[in-house]
């Protein structure tokens, strides 16, 4: 198998698990269970960010796929969201662990951590759908 359908696959695996994990870990965050909801999203965050990784590394490869030019908005715009979406958790995630080492800490996204959390998980959410999308795209 082509790296680049290995690539495809796992991405399809990692979107599908992604969305399940994102799903729990808002619902977690909705009962009030902060210790299981930051574990997760600290987890989640991490291999999003080795995802993106293996993204970089897999795109220099040679690949038999060609682009449809009139997709190239879309892998824009999806790239582009889920940036956004990535950079954000990475911010919450951080300021809460710098609000653990200096308590007396307030940071703007720590006061309003559930306001950007919302809007950063629903971000996630679209990008992974996307995913999806992507792979029925390319496959």
């Amino acid at each position: 198998m082509p790296e680049h359908d290995l690539f495809l696959n796992l991405s399809l695996v990692w979107t599908l698990v992604a969305i399940i994990l994102l799903s729990f870990s808002w619902r977690l965050a909705c009962y009030g269970n902060r210790l299981r909801h930051r574990k997760l999203m600290i987890f989640l965050t991490l291999v999003a960010w080795a995802f993106i990784a293996l993204y970089l590394w897999q795109s220099r490869q040679p690949r038999p796929l060609e682009i449809k030019e009139e997709y190239i908005p879309w892998i824009i715009l999806h790239g582009v969201i889920g940036l956004i979406a990535l950079l954000g958790a990475t911010a919450l995630v951080f300021a809460r662990l710098w609000q653990e080492k200096v308590r007396k800490s307030d940071l703007h996204l720590n006061r309003h951590h559930r306001l950007y959390g919302r809007i950063f998980i629903t971000l996630w959410l679209f990008t992974h759908i996307g995913g999806v999308i992507n792979y029925g795209l390319f496959i």
